[in-house]
C-alpha cells in the first residue's frame, strides 16, 4: 500500500470519528488523514490538538458542494456521520472514489457505489460469520444456521447517538420459530475467552441477521448481545418491558438517559474496554477480541478503505463488507497485537 493514500473522515471529530482518525494515523501516517467536520473551526482545533500534520476541511452532508470539494482531495471516504440521504455515496460515485459508511442503517441504492455497514457490528460480524460458516462446511457439515454474539462493555467509550441506536435495536421484537418475542429478553450462554468466561447474552433483532440469511442462503441467523454488567442488563430488560428503550431511540441521542449512559468524545484512557465478537456455526466457534467497540469499528473501516483503494476505481455497486472481502483479508490489513483471534471446535 502506498503511503500517500488520503482518507477523508466525515464526522471526524465525533465520538466514533475520533477513533477512525487515530486508526488512519496508526496505519498510514498523519499525512494520510483529512478530518471533515461541518464546523470548520472545530475541525481545525481538533487537528491542531490531536493530529498535527493532518488536514482538515469543511464537510456538511446536507451540502453537496462542500462534500464534492472535500472528496476530490481523497482516495477514500469513511463516513462517521449520519446523512439525510446518500449524498456522500452519490458524490463518490460521480468522482470514482470509494466510500465506506460505518452508519449501521444506511439503505442500499442500486444506482450508487460504496461499502455500507462497515463497522464492528454490522461489518466485521458479517465477515466473521461467513468465515465460520465456510470453515464448518469444510469439515463436511451442512451448515444452515449461525449464531453471532457481541459482548459489550458497560463503561466503554460511546456517544449518545450510538447508545440510542443500540437501545433502539434492543427494543425491536425478534422473530423466533414463527412467533414474535420481546427483544433483549431471550438469553443464551456463550463461552468467551478470558477474562470474560461464560456469559449470558440476549437475543436482539440486528438487521444484519436478515441480510446474512438472505444473501448466504441460510435458514436462520441469530444475533445476541449484552453488556458485561448483569445488573445493567437487567435494568435494560425491565426498561424494555416498560417501552422506555424505544422512546430513547426516537430521541436520536437527545434523551437524558442516553447521554447518561454515553461516555462522549473522550480520548482513549487506560480503562480496559475490550469487547468480544463470536460466531458459531456447526462444530466451529470463531472469536475476535478488539480493544473497544469504537476502536474495533475504526480498525475495520480503515482496513476496508485500504482494501478498496488497492482494488483501483470502484467496480462494485453498494455492498456489505462480506460480499467484497474475507475476514482474513481485513484482519491482515489491521495487523494489530490488540486484536486476538481464535477458532476452536465446539465440544
Amino acid at each position: 500500500m502506498k503511503r500517500d493514500i488520503r482518507i477523508l473522515v466525515v464526522g471526524g471529530t465525533g465520538a466514533v470519528g475520533r477513533h477512525v482518525c487515530r486508526e488512519v494515523e496508526r496505519v498510514l501516517g498523519v499525512e494520510s488523514l483529512i478530518v471533515g467536520d461541518y464546523n470548520q473551526q472545530r475541525g481545525v482545533e481538533y487537528v491542531a490538538q490531536n493530529h498535527r500534520g493532518a488536514r482538515s476541511c469543511r464537510v456538511d452532508v446536507r451540502d453537496r458542494a462542500s462534500v464534492a470539494s472535500a472528496v476530490q482531495e481523497a482516495d477514500a471516504v469513511i463516513l462517521a456521520a449520519r446523512q439525510p440521504g446518500p449524498v456522500v455515496q452519490a458524490v463518490c460515485t460521480d468522482l470514482k472514489r470509494h466510500s465506506i459508511d460505518i452508519v449501521p442503517d444506511t439503505p442500499l441504492d442500486p444506482t450508487l457505489r460504496g461499502v455500507v455497514a462497515a463497522g464492528l457490528i454490522p461489518g466485521l460480524s458479517g465477515l466473521l460469520a461467513r468465515e465460520t460458516i465456510d470453515h464448518a462446511r469444510q469439515t463436511g457439515t451442512n451448515v444452515s444456521e449461525v449464531d453471532v454474539a457481541l459482548l459489550q462493555r458497560r463503561h466503554g467509550t460511546a456517544g449518545a447517538a450510538g447508545i440510542a441506536d443500540m437501545l433502539g435495536l434492543f427494543s425491536r421484537p425478534v422473530a423466533v420459530n414463527g412467533r414474535t418475542i420481546r427483544g433483549f429478553s431471550r438469553r443464551r450462554r456463550f463461552e468467551l475467552p478470558e477474562p470474560f468466561g461464560r456469559k449470558n447474552l440476549r437475543r436482539v433483532a440486528f438487521p444484519e441477521a436478515r441480510i446474512l440469511r438472505d444473501r448466504l442462503d441460510l435458514v436462520d441467523v441469530r444475533y445476541w448481545t449484552a453488556f458485561d454488567d448483569p445488573v445493567f442488563n437487567g435494568v435494560l430488560g425491565a426498561a424494555n418491558r416498560l417501552g422506555i428503550l424505544g422512546r430513547i431511540a426516537r430521541t436520536k441521542g437527545e434523551s437524558s438517559l442516553a447521554r447518561m449512559i454515553a461516555r462522549g468524545k473522550q480520548e482513549p484512557s487506560d480503562r480496559d474496554e475490550r469487547v468480544v465478537l463470536t460466531a458459531e456455526a456447526g462444530p466451529i466457534r470463531s472469536t475476535l477480541m478488539v480493544p473497544s467497540d469504537y476502536g474495533g469499528t475504526a480498525m475495520v473501516a480503515v482496513a476496508i478503505a485500504r482494501a478498496c483503494v488497492e482494488r483501483g476505481a470502484p467496480d462494485y455497486a453498494m455492498a456489505y463488507p462480506f460480499e467484497l472481502f474475507s475476514a482474513e483479508e481485513i484482519l491482515d490489513l489491521i495487523r494489530s497485537d490488540d486484536v486476538i483471534r481464535e477458532s476452536t471446535a465446539i465440544s
